[in-house]
């Protein structure tokens, strides 16, 4: 997280107060990259994993909790991660398969970093994380964006090494431009990012002058923002606005990033009704999507997102008013949810594979909506599911044979219309 007022470490005094929907980020992101390892470690034939971890706005080590104990900060987090992965993998085994991980925490304030060292350097004592991970962690000084180039080039140089999680838990929408994240998603082949983005610092003071201008353009996203109809929506409810204006930033992030498959909700603040920022997770490899989505419905009472529960439209379309302002905020909780998350991918489906009228791998359907969508893989099976129940259409697997009705398939089985509709 990045130093402001609010995120101040000094050796010698308590460290800040770190909120509960920090926390639960800070678990997404723990959780995120042990399931990371494991994944690309799948393939049991696979002996070594090289892979670089950068925080770019680390911020000191720890936290107080609202309860009045100490919480590892993100940095220690993936490093606990990575060491849990690396036991798992190890597990009975004579030959050790290697994870191999080089990390990079940057933050900008001297003493914060002073103070990630001297935390890092306690928990090593405390045995809290692997002495290999303390000796491949460098430590630096600096504004991410400045270190940057550096970072792209070590990571480049590193044979077999590209694999490289960004984390980029920033204080302000500002800190971080677009066209940067692109840069990173096109240079390194195996990269991905996570990151925060205050959607509601940004549409709050959101305003078609000069200086608000420019500051969105610098980040990149002023070419995505109807500012000749700025005034019309905010003179329109509160859900409306938030809600159209929501499309315009979403479908803009997805655009200046390059991202093949993007995560995108929000993390509700504890105890109160507003939603506050967004994390976002950039990636062009459908697994490492799927891995994110499956995180937000486990973590299901701490997401939401003010779109369509089953597959919704960035950017914006006047002709679907009603749709758009009659939706609810959906939250990942509860049965309901699931269930109206299925439906919708379901219509979906059943549109789509009817309106090409041809056989199509269910791994290119689902890769075609998931990002604009509530839904985990889990879902889209399902909602695949029920399709073939209702014999409107044929499942066949790669080598040709008819599939029957299952609870999941193969993502080489190819979908296709059947030649025998039966209308419900």
């Amino acid at each position: 997280m990045s130093s402001d007022d609010k995120y101040l470490w000094q050796i010698g005094s308590p460290p800040p107060i770190l909120d509960r929907h920090s926390q639960t980020k800070h678990n997404i992101v723990e959780e995120y990259v042990r399931r990371y390892v494991l994944t690309l470690m799948a393939p049991a034939n696979i002996p070594e994993l090289r892979l670089s971890i950068i925080d770019g706005f680390c911020g000191g080590g720890c936290y107080r909790t609202e309860e009045g104990g100490i919480a590892d900060g993100s940095p220690l987090l993936m490093m606990r991660a990575v060491r849990e992965a690396r036991m798992f993998l190890n597990q009975e085994r004579r030959i050790p398969r290697n994870v191999n991980v080089e990390y990079s925490f940057i933050d900008i304030l001297p003493d914060t970093t002073k103070h990630l060292q001297y935390w890092l350097d306690a928990r090593r004592a405390e045995n809290a994380i692997d002495l290999i991970d303390h000796k491949q962690t460098e430590i630096i000084t600096n504004d991410f964006l400045q270190s940057l180039p550096s970072l792209v080039q070590k990571i480049q140089q590193r044979k077999m090494g590209e694999h490289a999680l960004f984390v980029l838990d920033q204080y302000s929408y500002k800190d971080i431009p677009l066209p940067e994240i692109a840069s990173i998603l096109r240079t390194l082949k195996g990269a991905e990012v996570v990151m925060t983005f205050n959607v509601d610092n940004l549409t709050t003071y959101l305003s078609n002058h000069a200086a608000n201008r420019k500051s969105v353009e610098n980040i990149g996203l002023d070419k995505h923002i109807p500012w000749a109809d700025l005034n019309m929506l905010k003179a329109t409810q509160k859900r409306e606005w938030r809600q159209s204006l929501q499309r315009y930033l979403a479908h803009g992030i997805k655009c200046e990033t390059g991202a093949k498959f993007m995560t995108l909700f929000f993390v509700k603040p504890h105890g109160l009704n507003s939603w506050g920022y967004w994390l976002i997770h950039l990636s062009n490899q459908y697994r490492a999507h799927a891995v994110m989505k499956s995180l937000h419905w486990e973590h299901a009472t701490e997401f939401g997102h003010e779109l369509e529960p089953g597959v919704f439209v960035l950017g914006y379309n006047a002709n679907k008013d009603a749709d758009y302002t009659s939706q609810q905020t959906f939250e990942f909780a509860g049965t309901a949810s699931k269930e109206a998350c299925i439906d919708g991918v379901r219509e979906h489906f059943g549109q789509t594979i009817f309106q090409l009228n041809k056989p199509t791998r269910l791994a290119d359907l689902f890769q075609n909506c998931v990002t604009n969508s509530t839904a985990a893989e889990n879902h889209l099976m399902e909602a695949a599911r029920q399709l073939h129940a209702s014999k409107n259409i044929i499942i066949v697997s790669k080598d040709g044979t008819v599939r029957r009705n299952n609870k999941t398939y193969s993502l080489s089985d190819v979908i296709e219309p059947s030649k025998q509709i039966i209308l419900i």
